[in-house]
C-alpha cells in the first residue's frame, strides 16, 4: 500500500515510537536497514519502505522518499524500516554452568549494543539489565546491537542484588577496588559477570553483594576502561576457560 498522507494511522504510529512511553505502552519498537529487518523475522508487525528502495525485502507499505526521510532515525537511511514486537523473554535455567551478564546503570547505547553483541557472540545464556540502564529499544541502542537482541534473552528492569541472592552462580564484579585479575578467577562454573555504569562503575551496594571483585590490569596511564571493552575482556576470559 502506498501511503501519501502524514496523518495516516501507520505514519502516526511510527512517529509515536520515538518515545519510550509509547514503545512500552504498545509493546512495539522500530528498526531500520536491511540487515536488522532481516534479523527480526518472527517479530515484525509490518515493514515500510521509501519509493526508491530497491532492496530484497518486500515491504507492506511504501511512502515517498521525502516522507521516509522524515520518519528515519539514521543519517544515511537504506529506505526500509520495520515495526516490531518486543521479544518476550521468560527466564528459565539454561545449563548447569550458565554464563550471565548483569548490567547496572549502563547509559551509553553504543556500550549497551557492544555488550549485547559480545554476549551473543560468546554464547552467553542471558543479559540482565537494571532499571537504570538505557532503553534497549531506543533506536540508537537497537542499531548498535546489530540484531543480537533477537538472538539472546534480555531481561529488563531487574533487581540485580536479588538475582545474586537467588541464582546459583558466582557473581564477579568489575571494580577498580578489585584485588584479583579476571585471569585468576575460575569462570567454568555458573558465572554472572557484573558491569557497572560508565562513569561510576557498579554501586557500592552491589559491590558488597558480589562474590568476587576483579580489576582488569592497566599497566598504561589510563585510569579507567570503556564499559563495553571491559565486559568483552571478562566475557571472553570465561569463553577461553570453557573451551
Amino acid at each position: 500500500m502506498f501511503i501519501q498522507s502524514e496523518t495516516n494511522r501507520i505514519i502516526k504510529e511510527i512517529r509515536s515510537l520515538d518515545l519510550k512511553k509509547n514503545r512500552e505502552k504498545l509493546g512495539l519498537f522500530l528498526l531500520e536497514g536491511e540487515r536488522l529487518v532481516g534479523e527480526a523475522e518472527g517479530h515484525i508487525v509490518y515493514t515500510l519502505a521509501s519509493e526508491s528502495y530497491r532492496g530484497s525485502i518486500e515491504p507492506n507499505h511504501t511512502v515517498s522518499d521525502r516522507l521516509y526521510a522524515r520518519l528515519s532515525n539514521t543519517v544515511n537511511p537504506q529506505g526500509i524500516l520495520a515495526v516490531c514486537r518486543m521479544p518476550k523473554n521468560e527466564f528459565k535455567a539454561h545449563s548447569k554452568t550458565p554464563l550471565y551478564i548483569f548490567l547496572e546503570n549502563i547509559q551509553d547505547p553504543g556500550n549497551m549494543g557492544t555488550i549485547i553483541r559480545t554476549a551473543d557472540a560468546a554464547g552467553a545464556d542471558g543479559v540482565f539489565l537494571s532499571k537504570g540502564c538505557v532503553d534497549i529499544y531506543n533506536p540508537k541502542t537497537v542499531r548498535s546491537t546489530m540484531g543480537s537482541l533477537f538472538h539472546i534473552p534480555i531481561y529488563r528492569n531487574v533487581d540485580i542484588k536479588e538475582l545474586i541472592d537467588n541464582m546459583n552462580v558466582v557473581a564477579i564484579g568489575a571494580h577498580l577496588k578489585g584485588d584479583r585479575t579476571p585471569y585468576s578467577v575460575d569462570m567454568t562454573a555458573g558465572t554472572a559477570i557484573i558491569i557497572g555504569n560508565e562513569a561510576n562503575g557498579i554501586t557500592e551496594e552491589l559491590a558488597e553483594k558480589a562474590d568476587i571483585l576483579v580489576k582488569i590490569p592497566m599497566p598504561g596511564k589510563a585510569e579507567s576502561m570503556n564499559a563495553g571493552i571491559a565486559a568483552a575482556i571478562l566475557i571472553y576470559e570465561a569463553v577461553r576457560q570453557r573451551m
